[in-house]
């Protein structure tokens, strides 16, 4: 990934034409929940389903430089499995499920209480693609979430307190 600085926020491409954002400045303090890593990127230590599981399990084998991950259960056309996705914000990195098919749109849910997570708005990688939201504190507040597509391979995501846009994967 090549970086560089472009009007206070730090951008990462991808070699597969994603472009990382990340929007606040070294100096802000982030909120409870993110922490920035020493390579500048938002790692996540906890989001919260709708109805307040907490999907990072600090007990678990599923290591990301050290980071838990964060747990889905998802569901596609045939297949349905949990899935642990990196916690490291532009990290594709997961374990677990992965017979989806590339593109293929999935129920995204709660491992612990199987309820959805809730729409954010249309992604538009795919037909009927969204972005879906786990919340960053047990209030689930919206506008403070870790969003993410529901399309199997889609990297676009982006994780927002009170609707301003810390970081984000397009």
């Amino acid at each position: 990934m090549n970086s560089e600085n472009s009007r206070g926020a730090d951008r990462t491409r991808g070699t597969d034409g994603t472009t990382l954002d990340i929007v606040m400045d070294d100096k802000d303090t982030l909120p409870h929940g993110l922490v920035r890593l020493r390579s500048g990127v938002i790692a996540v230590t906890h989001v919260y389903c709708p109805n307040g599981h907490n999907l990072v399990d600090k007990d678990s084998d599923a290591r990301f430089n050290g980071y838990p991950g964060i747990s889905l259960r998802l569901k596609g056309a045939e297949e349905e499995g949990i899935v642990i996705v990196s916690p490291i914000h532009g990290d594709d990195t997961r374990f677990g499920a992965h017979d989806f098919d590339p593109g293929e749109v999935c129920r995204v849910s709660c491992p612990i209480c199987d309820v959805e997570l809730p729409k954010v708005q249309d992604c538009g990688c795919t037909n009927d693609s969204k972005l879906v939201g786990l919340y960053l504190d047990p209030e689930m507040v919206e506008g403070s979430q870790v969003v993410m597509c529901n399309a199997w391979g889609c990297l676009r995501s982006r994780i927002t307190d009170r609707f301003q846009i810390i970081s984000k994967l397009d």
